[in-house]
């Protein structure tokens, strides 16, 4: 089921838009901005439509998107950064935000630019290299923001990106070698990243100023009754210090012994005078013994304690409102309840419905836009009468006609309340003996749009 978020906006068309009127990465086809590098209607020149099951990548029909990429609707997206499908198909960021790794964000983060809306980098992708729009030929890769036929001797092709495989976090030893959290790429292989202070040893991050088994080289071990103390093994611990197991530790210092041996601190915590406390690296700041980003913490936001209200964020360290002003699903589509002649196929009698629940991050609802596709319309002399309920509530009817191929309606109402909502299409009149039946099918292009408030 496709689900995505849209921004309801009114436009007037003012005549035919002329290539003066279209942002840089597009182009005036007949009137209308399009985007030739992944519109499949107009793939790589105006008018030049896609077969069925073939997308539109870089300007060519392809059967499938190319790594990283994600089909939606025939077109391939980025869900990490394409501000129109954020994280999935239809997920619209609103104005004054782009998409950062699949999350609407006020700004882009360094390194990347903000193109109509999305959030690229512009050293290594193919579609904006060097500059927005400035998209590579086919056959060429983005390296340090020139198109060229190769990439350079230690970088290797990813999808048109030219990657450090040594090096590079994302792509670590290869173009799908994504490192975990806490790893490093070093020499084309994921490692665990030390803290400052401590030695990576056959897979452990180790102190070779106080590790009987490491002292002051990896391997190094003190002999039985030594202990370490500054990367040397010696007989006893000098003052103010403590032997743990071989290790001459300071017991007021030492967040892994604070105030006893073994006595470890925890996460964001350091030892003080023998005992833990919580310490935050900038800019993070301690508030009420965790360690919190006032610029972004909507309970800690501009400062400790100042939490933002139920449906807002904290951006830049002030509260505002997060908007979702609409979501649209398909519907019907595959799994939706049906009762009607011919399995539920065609509708003609009194009481037969369609009916699919959707759960929205609209926590209510006063609208809805209904756009039906008719796939099967045996009407002849009469038509086909049908009620939109919500939640058991009608908010609207509609009538199909013989000649009707699709139905669009607009309904306002009173609040109802989500987020999940149970929506019915039901025949309310039985056709005409003889005058036929109309039906619609799943997934064949037929949505509805839920409006807040």
């Amino acid at each position: 089921m496709r689900h995505t978020a849209v921004l309801v906006l009114s436009w007037l068309v003012l005549g035919c838009a002329s290539s003066e009127t279209c942002p840089s990465s597009m182009f005036d086809c007949g009137g209308l901005c399009r985007d030739l590098t992944s519109d499949p209607e107009n793939c790589g020149s105006c008018g030049a439509v896609c077969d069925d099951g073939q997308v539109c990548d870089m300007g060519a029909c392809v059967l499938s998107c190319r790594e990283g990429m994600t089909v939606c609707s025939g077109t391939c997206r980025d869900l990490t950064s394409d501000d129109a499908n954020c994280g999935s198909c239809g997920m619209t960021c609103g104005a004054g935000f782009v998409c950062d790794e699949g999350v609407c964000a006020p700004s882009c983060p360094e390194g990347y630019e903000d193109c109509s809306g999305v959030c690229r980098d512009l050293q290594h992708d193919p579609s904006h290299c060097g500059a927005c729009g400035s998209a590579c030929a086919a056959g060429e890769v983005c390296s340090a923001g020139v198109c060229t036929f190769a990439c350079p001797g230690d970088y290797t092709d990813c999808s048109g990106s030219c990657r450090d495989l040594a090096s590079d976090h994302e792509h670590c030893g290869a173009c799908d070698g994504a490192c975990s959290p806490g790893e490093i790429c070093d020499a084309g292989s994921c490692v665990t990243s030390c803290l400052e202070g401590l030695t990576l040893c056959s897979g452990a991050c180790r102190d070779l100023m106080r590790d009987p088994e490491n002292c002051g080289a990896c391997g190094a071990a003190c002999l039985t009754g030594e202990v370490c103390y500054d990367g040397t093994c010696t007989t006893s611990c000098p003052g103010g210090f403590t032997d743990c197991d071989g290790s001459c530790r300071d017991l007021d210092s030492d967040r892994l012994n604070c105030g006893t041996c073994d006595a470890a601190c925890g996460d964001g915590e350091v030892c003080d005078s023998g005992a833990c406390a919580p310490t935050c690296a900038s800019p993070l700041v301690e508030c009420s013994g965790t360690c919190s980003d006032t610029s972004s913490d909507p309970l800690n936001c501009g400062s400790c304690g100042a939490a933002c209200a139920g449906g807002e964020a904290c951006v830049s360290g002030s509260c505002f409102p997060v908007f979702i002003p609409a979501e649209t699903f398909d519907l019907p589509s595959a799994g939706d309840t049906r009762v009607g002649a011919g399995s539920g196929a065609y509708f003609w009698r009194i009481g037969d419905y369609v009916e699919g629940t959707r759960t929205s991050m609209l926590s209510s609802i006063s609208q809805v836009d209904v756009h039906l596709v008719v796939d099967y319309n045996g009407l002849t002399c009469d038509t086909q009468d049908v009620s939109v309920k919500i939640n058991t509530t009608t908010v609207g009817s509609f009538s199909i006609r013989s000649t009707d191929a699709t139905i669009d309606r607009t309904y306002t109402f009173s609040s109802i309340s989500g987020p999940t909502y149970v929506i019915r299409y039901e025949t309310t009149r039985q056709v005409g003996s003889g005058c036929g039946a109309a039906g619609y099918s799943n997934d064949i292009g037929s949505t509805i749009t839920l409006t807040g408030p």
